[in-house]
């Protein structure tokens, strides 16, 4: 996707993304690599459900995703305020494992405790540290993913740029500019949700090319499938699960 810099910025609060049209549900996708020589690596079941609280007058909305990973369980927890799609903290950990992601935001102040890379040898380590950050202004967090994304307007031809957080990232990163683009409509099989579901498609430039397939109906889950193009050259998918079989421990 060709980025074009005169590309109108969207902030947090501007009035331009919301979580209105979000509705509670649960979900599931099989994750599955599509290696370059073309075979295909099954890499486990994600487990995602939103649901809603209100908190001084404010809606919550709460996501909780399990992910089956061959050989481990993680789990992901955070809040976000339904209004802005504003994030209010994170947590992530493997199962039976202390959290080695625990973020707190308020306004302008990150803080609490993420992995940071280390590049510089063949490897690239990760350790979990504390961190706190106080940034010039207040920023979207790419761990929202697809849910970020379906809050913005979407239509055919609709492009935006936004500044980003990364709580955790395929490539190093604290800060980074997404622009997304919608570039048209498919009709794909969303599984649990039906066999022909209209959804907008949206490449989005981040720490790596994502395309993701947002459902254009509103009382369904949002996000209906996802490729990401890695930098080894393997699309990691997450695709609509198609069997009633699914992994809850």
């Amino acid at each position: 996707m060709e980025i074009n810099e005169t590309i109108p910025i969207v902030t947090p609060g501007d009035g331009t993304v919301n979580g209105e049209n979000i509705p509670p549900y649960t979900n599931s996708w099989e994750m599955i690599a599509v290696n370059p020589d073309e075979s295909i690596t099954r890499r486990g079941i994600w487990n995602d459900e939103i649901s809603f609280y209100t908190n001084k007058g404010k809606e919550i909305l709460r996501r909780e995703q399990h992910v089956y990973y061959n050989d481990r369980e993680v789990i992901h927890n955070e809040e976000i305020y339904r209004e802005t799609l504003m994030p209010i903290k994170l947590k992530i950990q493997n199962k039976g494992e202390e959290s080695h992601t625990d973020i707190y935001f308020e306004e302008k102040r990150i803080s609490g405790k993420k992995i940071f890379n280390i590049e510089g040898l063949n490897v690239i380590q990760k350790v979990s540290s504390q961190f706190s950050i106080e940034f010039p202004e207040v920023v979207f967090d790419w761990h929202l993913w697809g849910i970020l994304i379906s809050g913005f307007p979407l239509k055919e031809g609709y492009c935006a740029r936004f500044l980003a957080h990364e709580s955790y990232s395929y490539l190093p990163g604290d800060f980074r500019w997404f622009t997304l683009k919608v570039t048209g409509k498919e009709i794909i099989d969303g599984g649990k949700w039906g066999n022909k579901i209209s959804c907008w498609t949206v490449e989005v430039k981040a720490e790596v090319m994502w395309k993701l397939w947002i459902a254009v109906q509103k009382d369904i889950a949002p996000v209906q499938q996802i490729r990401i193009d890695n930098t080894d050259g393997v699309q990691l998918w997450w695709k609509p699960l198609k069997t009633n079989m699914v992994e809850t421990s």
